[in-house]
């Protein structure tokens, strides 16, 4: 092998290896992001579990009031609350 030869090999490989710190830098920034969009969907999915536990609640309670008028109102005002607190939106 020449000292040409040699030369060319190192610069190849020293292009690869660029190419290679590139790649593993990209990957870490798309698991970070990943990562950021985990939390965000961990915490939104806490919410709804806690808006669904708040609703089916409700609606138990609804169950139990025979007049339909007084369960309309007692559910309207369990939406308004959770509105209100922004536990709930559309």
């Amino acid at each position: 092998m020449t000292i040409n030869e040699i030369i060319q090999q190192n610069e190849e490989l020293q292009r690869q290896y660029a190419k290679a710190i590139d790649t593993i830098t990209r990957l870490q920034n798309e698991i970070a992001k990943l990562k950021r969009e985990n939390v965000t969907l961990k915490n939104e999915n806490m919410r709804l579990r806690r808006q669904n536990n708040i609703l089916e609640r409700a609606m138990e309670i609804a169950i139990g009031i025979k007049d339909y008028n007084a369960q309309t109102r007692f559910l309207k005002k369990v939406l308004e609350k959770l509105r209100e607190t922004g536990e709930f939106t559309r």
